[in-house]
């Protein structure tokens, strides 16, 4: 199958300008400037790489889409893809957290095992559009995370591995008392804060450094990427990086960004912080990253639609950016984190996983989606 697109502003890894694109079965066949009289007429929109996203919580909405009430996890797989396709991300990692911290039913094991296990029978039924894959958050603090990860690691999907620490007073919870502020407002007692404060730095002390090198060993293991998360500090990023994790996922400091530049890591911020103007935790604004040359890609954490703001955001005041540089922060630079050399950019031999955008009023309005040259969107 043959598809082609004249007068469109084509964004690739280093420009873009007005030319075509020609697609030839589910591949970038070939790039040209200039007129064309054949395919059709985007009439000057931009055409852009589909958008690569590495780090999502978004599944585990639609499967639990309130407390304690779940929904059929095959229909929340097909309901969040399209929620995504619609918003131009072609590639999902889907993020599920292993042993989180924080107790939710959603992250019990059983259900977690239900949400992996739907998400495959939804791809494996062609049921979705977008190309996914499983993104396992490890808390490094848990008592049983070894058990837990062993019956997930070999998921068929399974692609990236996280190394993640929310014990409070770091990381991504530096503010303490603003932290435990959320335990008393729940009802707890002082006694209960403190203990359970107490418990969670035992927990750490106890697990922590172990499980970090489990984790290591799983992803290398089966040739996956390693992801470091939330780092505030030099150390935690050398730390990371001795154990081979090539991204530095939502640093929370300037401090952990420039080490992570350092040592050549891939430094990946969340989409909502830029369009919202700052982390809601109070940690460092990507702008600030953005402006000091010490931010590479986004992810979109728990908006996907914060990915396409994002790039626009970045090629309008006042960052300015060229247009291929703020498109990939979300394309090429996301695809290369994630270990995928066959897509990100508009290149022959790629993959066709391109979007069709008309800025309007400073924001991107999606206009047409395909992915492997079909078009879904």
């Amino acid at each position: 199958m043959e598809l082609a697109f004249r007068n469109a502003r084509v964004v690739t890894r280093d420009e873009d300008f007005i030319g075509s694109v020609v697609v030839r079965d589910g591949l970038i066949a070939a790039v040209d400037r200039g007129p064309s009289a054949v395919g059709e007429d985007l009439e000057g929109d931009v055409l852009m790489p589909g958008v690569v996203d590495i780090h999502t919580d978004n599944l585990e909405r639609h499967f639990f889409p309130r407390p304690n009430i779940d929904w059929n996890p095959v229909s929340a797989a097909v309901t969040h893809d399209a929620g995504c396709v619609s918003v131009g991300v072609t590639t999902i990692y889907d993020s599920l957290s292993v042993g989180s911290f924080n107790g939710a039913v959603s992250r019990g094991q059983d259900n977690l095992t239900r949400l992996a296990q739907g998400l495959l029978a939804a791809r494996d039924a062609g049921m979705l559009k977008a190309q996914h894959h499983i993104h396992w958050r490890c808390e490094t603090t848990a008592d049983e995370l070894e058990a837990r990860l062993a019956p997930l690691a070999d998921h068929p999907m399974a692609a990236m591995f996280s190394l993640m620490d929310h014990t409070p007073g770091q990381r991504q919870y530096r503010n303490l008392e603003a932290f435990l502020d959320k335990w008393r407002a729940g009802g707890m007692s002082e006694e209960a804060v403190q203990q359970r404060l107490a418990d969670s730095r035992e927990r750490q002390a106890r697990n922590a450094a172990a499980n970090r090198k489990l984790v290591a060993e799983v992803a290398h293991a089966r040739g996956a990427a390693l992801v470091s998360h939330d780092d505030e500090d030099a150390a935690q990023i050398d730390e990371a990086a001795d154990l081979g994790a090539t991204v530095a996922e939502f640093p929370v400091t300037v401090e952990a960004a420039e080490r992570a530049r350092a040592r050549g890591m891939i430094i990946v911020m969340g989409g909502p912080n830029l369009i919202r103007g700052g982390s809601y935790s109070g940690n460092v604004p990507a702008a600030d990253l953005a402006n000091a040359d010490l931010l590479d890609a986004f992810a979109s954490d728990y908006v996907p639609r914060s990915l396409i703001e994002c790039a626009f955001a970045l090629a309008a005041p006042p960052f300015d950016w060229p247009l291929a540089e703020a498109v990939a922060v979300v394309t090429a630079t996301a695809a290369a984190a994630a270990g995928l050399s066959d897509r990100g950019a508009i290149e022959p031999g790629l993959r066709a996983d391109l979007l069709r955008v008309r800025p309007v009023e400073s924001l991107p309005v999606l206009r047409g989606v395909w992915a492997g040259g079909a078009r879904v969107g």
